[in-house]
């Protein structure tokens, strides 16, 4: 079938749908438009008003908004079709804000069942681990138990963790995704799923969408998970198990702030990957500055001065790195806890989860706080800062430690 039956074929199924069928107006109006995209022709405002609308010779834009109001309306209709009837679709009618070409593109949406099975893909690899974990411990415990000291649990009585648990509340794993987006390449001909640096959030996503309205850009409603989450939940899990806590998982990319509200909060990812979560560490006196490819730079007060640590890494020398990670642990306006464990790349993730989820390294962490702060305090901030070759970092060095009082730490009001 040629190109052009093709989208006949296509205008004249959206035509007979339940979303025109009944709205003779609108059918005209559609008509018109795809023909004229046919001829090459960019129809106008004044040009629409006496063809479609019959307004005459008289018709002035400025004073009569018939047009731009039943454009409005038209968009909604289609966004309508393809949400219900045309949401399998291969080729999508789009008409962007402010012009009156149309033009045919990739439907993202007729892939939305494979999307949804990726997501269910990637939620059960990840139950599937949490299976093993589970299974593993089970069958060391109950079916084939070996003596206790060898199960590898922690201590429920360490200063780190003893309270996270204990205030009646929900407990929940989330992982700092990558925020995925598709949109149009008109050089391409085709879609493309994007991941931006620079377009890290749904409001700067939005902002993108309306300046850009040729791209046709779509949220993906499931982000990209890091490689290292895998092991993140792992280990994450023994801590979860030791409590006899379930664990919830969810993504940065699908949650807002408001949902942190009555909830503990177990977070691993990246800085820029926080999003909403990012008002919780907003008022430490650590300061993050992101930069692209896992690099960026963390700051904090050290004596009259401020300290500057940044991240290394030249590949074309060999691949050892230095990566920096915080992780703090916050109270709740309302008793909540929250564990936040955030870094620029996949090194500082992994190694500063391994340290707070192993008994023998939480023992020494405590250790090395106590003999700086005198004590290990409930809530606290900590900068780390990890060397060694890439995803095989073995070296952790506590470079910051700040105490939070409880009653000082308002992260609340200063968001709002």
């Amino acid at each position: 079938m040629k190109t052009e039956e093709k989208y006949k074929a296509e205008l004249d199924k959206i035509l007979k749908s339940k979303s025109f069928v009944k709205k003779e107006l609108y059918q005209r109006l559609l008509k018109y438009l795809v023909d004229a995209s046919f001829k090459g022709d960019v129809p106008k405002e004044v040009t629409i008003a006496n063809d479609v609308f019959r307004k005459g010779k008289n018709f002035n834009a400025a004073e009569d908004t018939t047009v731009r109001v039943h454009m409005h309306k038209l968009r909604k209709n289609l966004e309508q079709y393809y949400q219900t009837d045309g949401q399998t679709d291969e080729m999508k009618l789009f008409i962007p804000k402010g012009h009156y070409q149309v033009t045919f593109i990739k439907n993202e949406r007729s892939k939305i069942r494979k999307s949804e099975s990726r997501k269910n893909i990637s939620i059960i690899l990840l139950a599937f681990a949490l299976f093993l974990s589970l299974f593993y411990i089970t069958f060391q415990k109950y079916i084939f138990p070996y003596p206790k000291q060898n199960i590898d649990l922690i201590d429920t009585k360490n200063k780190i963790w003893c309270n996270f648990f204990d205030n009646g509340y929900p407990v929940t794993f989330v992982i700092g995704d990558f925020f995925v987006f598709h949109e149009y390449s008109q050089e391409l001909d085709r879609s493309r799923r994007i991941q931006d640096y620079q377009i890290n959030t749904t409001q700067v996503f939005e902002e993108y969408s309306k300046n850009h309205p040729e791209k046709a850009a779509e949220k993906w409603f499931l982000g990209e998970l890091p490689h290292n989450s895998i092991y993140n939940m792992i280990d994450i899990n023994r801590v979860f198990t030791s409590y006899n806590q379930k664990m919830n998982i969810r993504f940065t990319s699908e949650i807002e702030i408001d949902y942190i509200k009555n909830r503990n909060i177990v977070y691993v990812g990246e800085f820029k990957n926080l999003r909403a979560l990012s008002n919780l560490i907003s008022v430490l006196p650590v300061k993050y500055e992101t930069l692209p490819w896992w690099q960026g730079s963390l700051k904090y007060p050290e004596g009259d001065s401020i300290k500057v640590l940044e991240t290394y890494h030249d590949w074309n020398v060999n691949r050892y790195l230095i990566d920096l990670g915080l992780v703090a642990k916050l109270p709740g306006q309302h008793y909540e806890n929250y564990m936040i464990f955030a870094g620029f790349g996949y090194d500082s993730q992994v190694k500063t989860v391994e340290i707070f989820s192993r008994d023998n390294s939480i023992k020494e962490l405590v250790k090395q706080v106590i003999e700086i702060n005198g004590y290990m305090p409930e809530y606290f901030a900590m900068v780390f800062e990890i060397s060694g070759f890439d995803r095989a970092s073995t070296k952790a060095e506590l470079k910051f430690f700040h105490e939070i009082e409880e009653d000082n730490f308002q992260y609340f009001n200063s968001a709002r």
